[in-house]
């Protein structure tokens, strides 16, 4: 290996200091008022069958014919509501 001490030592020393620079962002971003506002309220499918009484055997087909935007379909096959874009378009499905 043909770098000294002091070559890692500065490459370690600017790689820390971005991780801080990083950290500070995160928490700033997770702090602020502006970037809260804009996250949506996640539900699961045990919460919109607390809400709305929909048996497991209906639920999917109900699914089915939401809007898109409502359900949030990740890498996994659970599934996920925005609960503002839920409340609004149940108010106007029924």
């Amino acid at each position: 290996m043909g770098h000294t001490f002091e070559e890692l030592f500065t490459r370690l020393s600017a790689i820390e200091a971005g991780q801080k620079e990083i950290r500070a962002l995160l928490i700033n971003r997770l702090t602020s008022p502006q970037s809260s506002t804009h996250l949506p309220r996640i539900g699961s499918k045990k919460d919109i069958q607390a809400v709305t009484g929909w048996p497991d055997g209906t639920i999917y087909a109900k699914v089915a014919q939401m809007p898109s935007g409502i359900v949030i379909r990740g890498r996994s096959k659970r599934l996920l509501f925005d609960l503002d874009k839920f409340e609004q378009w149940i108010k106007t499905a029924v």
